[in-house]
């Protein structure tokens, strides 16, 4: 998100191009994620979800998506308030949809999640090193009930999502699970193709 202290009147940044026309787009309602998803730019994505549903709960926003996906804290600030707020919210994946953001995709309102025809998408299991170095036992074996309590939060969610079983959604997501829009819509991640 862009930082608009060089910005006019109309909140559109002097030097024009790219950013620019970020800023523009989120005037109507929608938001672009097109990075890796960090807790900061969740906390950005989620005021303006916040600041869009206190405007207008009935009307619909648009979240655009082409990310590699990224950390599950940030994730999960983006789901939650997708889920508490009663604005409808239309997702699109138009490039990549992988890991976190391919959650955020079928967190969208049943019916109005979409894919462009040429995206791809990847789904898993949460990634991470293990047994991490230098740390003791006991932090270890925290650590590990962290992950797996997170895992199991992301399974149940593409299971809600997907419609797929859980036991199903906790096998495939053992490994990736690389998709084309074909794939992503008989998933259930996906309404729609585009």
């Amino acid at each position: 998100m862009k930082n608009c202290e060089d910005c006019d009147n109309e909140g559109v940044g002097n030097s024009s191009g790219y950013e620019d026309s970020h800023v523009v787009l989120t005037k109507g309602r929608t938001i672009f994620i097109s990075e890796d998803v960090t807790n900061k730019m969740a906390s950005q994505v989620a005021a303006l979800l916040l600041h869009y549903n206190h405007e207008d709960h009935m009307a619909p926003i648009e979240i655009f998506i082409n990310s590699n996906g990224g950390a599950i804290s940030g994730l999960f600030n983006i789901y939650d308030i997708m889920q508490m707020i009663e604005a409808p919210i239309k997702t699109v994946c138009i490039g990549r949809c992988y890991s976190a953001a391919a959650v955020i995709l079928a967190a969208g309102t049943k019916g109005e999640r979409y894919g462009m025809k040429n995206c791809r998408l990847m789904v898993h299991g949460i990634q991470a090193v293990w047994p991490i170095p230098g740390l003791d036992p006991a932090g270890s074996h925290n650590y590990h009930h962290f992950l797996k309590e997170n895992n199991d939060n992301v399974m149940k969610i593409l299971a809600a999502h997907t419609g797929q079983d859980l036991e199903i959604i906790r096998k495939d997501c053992l490994d990736d699970v690389w998709m084309n829009a074909n794939d992503a819509k008989r998933y259930g991640i996906i309404d729609h193709i585009i």
